[in-house]
């Protein structure tokens, strides 16, 4: 993949990181303790060092931001399916 592809898919992926991020803090008002905890201590620093690592494209940066994503993404639906079984 040249190197330009690579730009735009992490530059993608970054858009999305920081679209989900916004969304996980409005819906972390609702969460579980443990779902905060999670964020705090594994998510939101992840977040922050790839948005970091972008600034130098590379495949693994590639990789580490559609990771991460995945992650958020399941870690959104989790926090989504948690606020509707509880009635929020």
């Amino acid at each position: 993949m040249h190197t330009h592809q690579i730009k735009e898919e992490v530059d993608k992926n970054i858009e999305r990181l920081a679209m989900l991020r916004d969304e996980v803090k409005l819906q972390l008002h609702l969460a579980s303790l443990d779902a905060k905890k999670e964020w705090d201590e594994k998510l939101a620093p992840r977040v922050l060092e790839v948005e970091q690592s972008a600034k130098e494209i590379t495949d693994s940066t590639r990789s580490s931001a559609r990771e991460l994503v995945g992650r958020l993404e399941d870690f959104l639906a989790r926090l989504r399916d948690a606020a509707r079984r509880s009635g929020n």
